[in-house]
């Protein structure tokens, strides 16, 4: 279908004498072969292979122009043509776009929405107290709330939660329609006359009641989707991506372990720091393997992805990046500075575990257009 121009080459043998030492590329053998020719081409005759990989997830360290996004979305577009994997893309720029997919536009003037208070159905991390907690400190962190604020958030979530007749105590109930953000405006707007704390947080959440993102019913994921965010401001962004993520664990878990070799969903979000801290993000890097849930992450700068996250993923592939973020790039990622500053456009170091290469990446282009 598509090929690359240029047989392997180990990045040590890339480097010049002077260089090698210092880079320790390949300073044990990998436990695979260095070269296998069947998975999806990352360029350079280097293939990903979820078989051959201690865990099927991945990350993208790239600067401006470096390439990060077509690599990113070659990857995307390539696993489907290999293996029957289910395709989610979380789309936080509005240029993710792949072919024969279901675009979910998330903005005001659409009908698609996302519930961030749907339930975890597990019975020992479920339950509609264990969401209110989780929500309320995910609020805590977007919009800054303070501790009243955040108390009185996580009363009012639970109680949205009674009124639909779900409790924590009875699982069963827990499958009844959840409630969404239009309860806990109208549950705001009724405490408000008689409690000042109720007013402040109806005040402070005035902007995700505006946008009534969080009310609206939520679609179903197909076979290839992207949800588009571009059209949220930031702080909606984190909201609607964490939801995203952590139902995505959530079903994988319920689901049952995967026992197959690849992965049954694979999700990818490119500007990964929209969700840094992310708790759904870490917990999908350390148990979604079992759960046949692969993640693969994209952003400029290594900081900008959690350290639970990059410890928990075995492919890493680094392109040229900002000469600011060249030294804690070399050591995030166990690459010399001179190798990573030698990198042009489309060019990478990929390591998989102690096993790496430098490779003349196939770009997306030019496989939608082989």
């Amino acid at each position: 279908m598509f090929a690359s121009n240029s047989k392997p080459k180990p990045l040590v043998n890339r480097l010049t004498r002077s260089q090698t030492r210092s880079a320790e590329l390949t300073s044990k053998p990998s436990n695979f072969p260095a070269v296998n020719r069947e998975g999806v081409l990352i360029g350079s005759d280097i293939y990903w292979n979820p078989a051959l990989m201690a865990n099927p997830h991945g990350c993208i360290i790239g600067g401006s122009g470096a390439g990060k996004t077509q690599t990113l979305k070659a990857i995307a577009y390539s696993i489907p043509h290999h293996y029957p994997c289910q395709i989610v893309v979380i789309d936080f720029h509005g240029d993710q776009e792949l072919p024969g997919e279901t675009c979910y536009n998330v903005n005001m003037k659409t009908m698609t929405g996302i519930n961030p208070m749907k339930l975890n159905l597990d019975h020992e991390g479920g339950g509609p107290n264990l969401k209110s907690i989780e929500l309320s400190a995910l609020f805590r962190k977007t919009l800054r709330l303070g501790p009243n604020q955040e108390a009185k958030l996580l009363d009012c979530l639970k109680h949205c939660y009674f009124r639909r007749g779900i409790s924590q105590d009875s699982p069963p109930s827990w499958l009844k329609i959840a409630p969404n953000f239009g309860d806990l405006e109208a549950l705001l707007e009724e405490m408000a006359a008689d409690d000042k704390e109720a007013e402040k947080l109806r005040l402070k959440l005035s902007v995700v009641f505006e946008y009534g993102i969080f009310n609206k019913t939520q679609p179903i994921n197909q076979p290839l989707t992207r949800w588009n965010l571009s059209k949220l401001p930031p702080e909606l962004q984190a909201i609607a991506g964490d939801a995203l993520a952590q139902q995505l664990m959530n079903d994988h878990r319920l689901s049952g372990e995967w026992e197959v070799n690849y992965p049954r969903t694979v999700l990818f979000i490119d500007e990964a720091k929209e969700l840094q801290h992310s708790r759904a993000l870490n917990r999908i890097a350390a148990d979604g393997r079992k759960y046949g849930l692969a993640l693969w992450v994209a952003s400029q700068r290594a900081g900008h992805i959690d350290g639970d996250v990059l410890s928990n993923t075995f492919a890493k592939i680094v392109l040229p990046v900002d000469a600011s973020d060249l030294k804690k790039t070399a050591t995030t990622f166990n690459f010399s500075g001179e190798a990573i500053a030698a990198l042009h456009p489309l060019e990478a170091l990929v390591r998989f575990g102690r096993d790496a290469h430098r490779v003349n990446v196939v770009p997306y282009w030019q496989r939608v257009a082989a």
